[in-house]
């Protein structure tokens, strides 16, 4: 969902995974859109913060 919410918001993600399934997950965001009422609800989780160090 948030790898499709940042297609759709025009930003580049770059997601990796040894899993197939989940890589074959990552692919899946090609079949649906958000919502506007949906991108909306995401982009107001959001806290300026970062969930890692990179």
């Amino acid at each position: 969902m948030i790898l499709r919410w940042h297609l759709q918001d025009g930003h580049i993600a770059i997601p990796g995974s040894h899993n197939e399934k989940h890589i074959q997950e990552n692919f899946d965001i090609f079949d649906f859109e958000l919502t506007p009422d949906e991108m909306e609800q995401i982009a107001s989780l959001d806290k300026n913060e970062r969930l890692g160090d990179w």
